[in-house]
């Protein structure tokens, strides 16, 4: 049982107290009779053998009616129905400060309601949701025992829409030790243990991180070598190795080893030309790229665009019209880090088809480039290719597609999320009782009236009255 206003109940003596004192203030009846030496007789004798003031105990049994009432009091009962189950499978899972670990702590509460669910759905939690079910929840339990955790974030938004598609109208309870995602439940499983881990890591540079309430002073291992590394509370370190190719180990003993190694190195890029460009292969070759014209992560093509190509496509164009001065570019794009083209000349491509967006805007708001989420189109090479620009933008585009990390956890799950309230699944089956218990107050006050107030009055106009 619950109280959704648990502080009027403090009300409860006072009104009890209140009843009480008026009750027994209350004036007797007066009646006349022929002497008092009965009465007293009577009263020294019944002083042993006190009977239950029965109208009192009505009385009081009201007020604590109306009293409970106003508390709005609900009974809640748990009845097994549907129900889907989101379980975090990310590498901070893992972490060994709750035994034996994070993912078997939350397994072992959800063994006994998945058991009893009729009809359940089970999500793994990962970089993609995947799902088992819906089916009878005791068919599930082998499923659940054979997640794993490992993956470097759990999508806990996506499972949870996942979850609601595949099982309309089945509360979801989220079982993870990062923030609640806002579900109908969530059971917390986070710690509080130290964790040291490799954060990032790219061409002579590692980051590490400390998720301890105090300082780390140890050692780490990079490309063979060591180094005395000192990481503040919950902070960060960095190291700059003189390499492109970097692999990191930490030496320490702590809640999560599955961020402790990690490497980087680079591989050449499989790259597909339409037709021969003599200027655009010598740069690709200096850039370490391959030609892999049946499987290319990168193509080039002379012409006009697709209105969606399948792969990530520059564009140039084959012919352009009159030029004009570079005014501004879309500079959200991660590929024209360090690209100066504001100020140059350059011939105005034609029209892209619809979907692409402006990349390149002229001085008189003519559109020299066009972009969209796979492709980029641009002004004929010959235009482009003695500009300082045209290098640096090849490198941003191939750069990335070679980068292999592999290890490489995000930042939050090193930093092992920590305790956090955890919320029930709220009830099958809900009474609210205030309406049946001041139904209650009212049939006491209605006995009390009938038996005692129009009994006594009835009594009194039948009884004669005695003069002495």
């Amino acid at each position: 049982m619950a109280f959704l206003s648990p502080l009027v109940l403090l009300a409860l003596p006072v009104v009890l107290g209140l009843v009480y004192w008026l009750y027994r203030r209350r004036r007797p009846p007066e009646r006349k009779v022929a002497g008092l030496w009965l009465w007293q007789k009577a009263r020294r004798q019944g002083r042993s053998r006190r009977q239950l003031d029965l109208r009192l105990w009505l009385l009081l049994f009201a007020a604590s009616c109306m009293v409970l009432a106003l508390a709005r009091p609900q009974l809640r009962l748990e009845r097994p129905g549907p129900l889907v189950i989101v379980l975090d499978a990310s590498a901070s899972m893992a972490a060994t400060d709750l035994a034996p670990s994070r993912l078997e702590s939350a397994k072992r509460q959800l063994r006994t309601r998945l058991a009893s669910s009729p009809r359940a759905l089970l999500i793994r939690a990962g970089e993609r949701p995947q799902a088992f079910g819906p089916a009878p929840g005791r068919t599930l339990l082998d499923a659940l025992a054979k997640i794993a955790p490992g993956d470097p974030e759990a999508d806990l938004p996506a499972a949870i829409a996942l979850g609601r598609r595949l099982l309309p109208g089945a509360p979801v309870l989220v079982a993870s030790d990062s923030p609640d995602p806002g579900a109908e439940g969530y059971l917390n499983v986070g710690g509080n243990g130290q964790n040291v881990g490799i954060t990032a890591i790219g061409p002579g540079f590692v980051a590490f991180a400390n998720s301890g309430p105090g300082p780390w002073e140890g050692q780490v291992v990079v490309n063979g070598r060591p180094y005395a590394l000192k990481i503040p509370a919950g902070g960060y370190a960095t190291l700059e190795p003189p390499s492109l190719s970097v692999q990191a180990q930490v030496s320490a003993n702590d809640a999560l080893t599955l961020d402790n190694q990690a490497s980087f190195n680079r591989r050449a890029v499989r790259v597909a030309l339409s037709e021969a460009a003599p200027a655009l292969e010598r740069l690709l070759a200096l850039l370490g790229t391959v030609r892999a014209p049946a499987n290319p992560e990168l193509r080039f093509e002379i012409g006009t665009p697709k209105e969606t190509p399948p792969t990530f496509t520059v564009y140039f164009a084959r012919q352009a019209q009159a030029e004009a001065t570079v005014l501004d570019l879309e500079r959200t794009l991660p590929y024209l880090r360090g690209v100066e083209l504001v100020g140059f000349r350059l011939p105005v491509p034609p029209q892209a088809p619809q979907g692409w967006r402006p990349l390149l805007i002229g001085e008189n708001g003519e559109i020299l480039g066009w972009y969209n989420p796979n492709g980029v189109y641009l002004p004929p090479i010959a235009a482009l290719r003695d500009l300082p620009a045209f290098p640096v933008l090849l490198y941003n585009l191939i750069a990335p597609r070679g980068e292999a990390r592999q290890g490489l956890l995000r930042s939050q799950e090193t930093l092992l999320p920590r305790p956090a309230p955890s919320r029930s699944l709220p009830p099958s089956f809900v009474l609210e009782l205030s309406p049946w218990l001041a139904l209650l107050a009212a049939l006491l006050l209605a006995a009390e009236y009938l038996w005692f107030q129009r009994g006594s009055r009835a009594t009194s106009a039948r009884l004669p009255t005695v003069s002495v």
